[in-house]
């Protein structure tokens, strides 16, 4: 339709409505590259932040290799798994420098007083990151060599979580450089992307390295806490008399210390196999004639793994007499009344007979911490120093004759405690159900009651600093558990503890959020 002949008014009026729309438009552009800076600033901190926690996780398990031989493998894992972390870091760390001081732009600094001006030119800038990853030939040399080091870090972290199928789903998501409709990865990512945009993706694949790196090196950790709790609390105990009587039926039982009656493991005496029942295995003794009498043998059960350890030997020694004395038999007897090792810090019960006594047992120790309990009952309470102690045993006869004996016990510490929260060291938690928990501490299937109260506790959430909690209340990491989104695994560790037996410090406890 014919406007006319228009006055210079008009003409003023339609030419401001122009510039007025265009810099509208390029309002909402700017606010969209300053968006995609601040989202790159957020992850490339983020991936700072997990690097350092990550670190904590490395020391421990160079301070426990120093210390135990067994954490060798374990820091060898993990030597490895950080070689090929930082590997594919830092590759992508260099291609962002480059592309970054091609066009003469550097990530703003969150610690600068002053906000730093924003080169827009230089953001929306789509030339340098497109030549940089595409010719006329198809993809360039920088981007097949990040296609192949993607793919290189995939299929590393896939391996190292092959007994764990929702680990691998895992990884191969958050790696996965498939093709998709028709576009491959590189395409998707960075074909006519502005500057900041393809800095965003780069930091995320960064971001992502840094986190699944501290999933692996933790569980790494974690899996040899447990399994060494597991392993190290079991110890072949043999349980029968010392004395029996000559053509009397007698039992002895091997069993395994503060042992599970669920465990699976077998008994070997004399090259034939004892079933285990409930965790123990019964057989019985030879009492013809009279005498000393042994019995020797191995145990075994089954590792976290499931394959059978080596085979740990045990023996046994006993007397046989017959119903009426023919002499007066010499020597002591003293036992355990939990088992065949005291704990150190715990109250152990200790009972002693003489042989043929007709008086009273005196009991005395190599170590201090002994007191009376009772006719033929002590306690024994040892503290920290020597690793043995020996008892020694002595009564007079109706003859006047005082006979005695020794006998040397271990002394070992209470082994560390079980950390759980809804009593599952692993569990799953909906994320608005994460603040609500508690962190408790226990001794599962150790023979003495030991009473202990969580004192400090740290927690990882993915993507979030670590926080440190002083109790037992999830409810102090509320700020970043409500963080927390399905999928994530949300890390508690370092935690610590006292009790009864003294202060330690727990295994961890990881949480599925859903």
């Amino acid at each position: 339709m014919a406007q006319g002949k228009q006055t210079p008014r008009q003409k003023m009026i339609n030419l401001m409505y122009l510039v007025f729309i265009a810099m509208m438009a390029m309002q909402v552009d700017r606010q969209v590259l300053r968006s995609f800076e601040g989202i790159t600033v957020t992850l490339d901190e983020s991936s700072k932040l997990t690097a350092e926690n990550n670190n904590t996780f490395y020391e421990q398990i160079n301070l426990k290799a120093g210390d135990d031989v067994d954490y060798l493998a374990i820091q060898e894992r993990a030597n490895q798994v950080k070689a090929e972390s930082d590997k594919a870091y830092n590759f992508i760390e260099s291609l962002k420098i480059n592309l970054m001081q091609e066009l003469e732009y550097a990530l703003p600094d969150v610690n600068a007083e002053d906000e730093e001006e924003t080169n827009y030119a230089s953001l929306s800038n789509t030339d340098a990151v497109t030549k940089r990853m595409f010719d006329k030939g198809g993809l360039t040399e920088v981007a097949t060599e990040l296609k192949s080091t993607i793919d290189g870090y995939r299929e590393f972290m896939a391996k190292s979580y092959e007994s764990s199928p929702r680990d691998v789903n895992r990884i191969n998501q958050l790696f996965s450089t498939e093709d998709r409709q028709r576009r491959s990865w590189i395409h998707r990512l960075f074909y006519d992307q502005p500057m900041v945009a393809g800095l965003a993706n780069l930091t995320k694949i960064q971001s992502d390295i840094r986190t699944e790196e501290g999933n692996l090196v933790r569980a790494l950790l974690s899996n040899k806490l447990e399994e060494e709790i597991e392993l190290k609390a079991f110890e072949p105990i043999v349980m029968a008399s010392p004395i029996v009587l000559s053509g009397k039926p007698a039992e002895a039982n091997i069993a395994f210390g503060a042992f599970d009656n669920t465990l699976q493991g077998k008994i070997t005496i004399g090259g034939e196999e004892v079933p285990l029942v409930n965790g123990k295995a019964t057989i019985a003794l030879n009492t013809s004639g009279s005498g000393q009498r042994s019995i020797s043998g191995t145990m075994t059960y089954r590792d976290h793994t499931g394959e059978f350890i080596e085979p740990i030997p045990f023996t046994h020694e006993y007397e046989v007499i017959s119903e009426t004395l023919a002499e007066m038999p010499s020597g002591a007897v003293i036992s355990a009344d939990a088992m065949n090792v005291v704990y150190r810090g715990l109250d152990n019960p200790i009972s002693a007979t003489v042989n043929g006594a007709d008086g009273p047992v005196n009991l005395s120790a190599s170590a201090a911490g002994l007191r009376s309990a009772g006719a033929g009952k002590w306690m024994f309470k040892p503290s920290a120093g020597s690793g043995s102690v020996t008892f020694t045993a002595s009564a007079r006869t109706s003859t006047g004759k005082t006979v005695s004996g020794t006998r040397e016990f271990r002394i070992k510490p209470v082994p560390p405690a079980r950390a759980h929260i809804a009593n599952k060291t692993s569990l799953q938690i909906p994320a608005n159900g994460l603040a609500a928990q508690t962190v408790r501490v226990d001794w599962p299937d150790f023979l003495f009651d030991v009473k202990g109260q969580v004192t400090s506790f740290k927690v990882k959430v993915p993507g979030q600093p670590t926080v440190s909690v002083t109790g037992d209340k999830m409810s102090a990491a509320a700020g970043a558990l409500s963080r927390a989104k399905s999928g994530d695994v949300v890390g508690v560790f370092d935690i610590n503890y006292s009790s009864s037996a003294g202060n330690g410090q727990a295994s961890s406890v990881t949480i599925e959020v859903r």
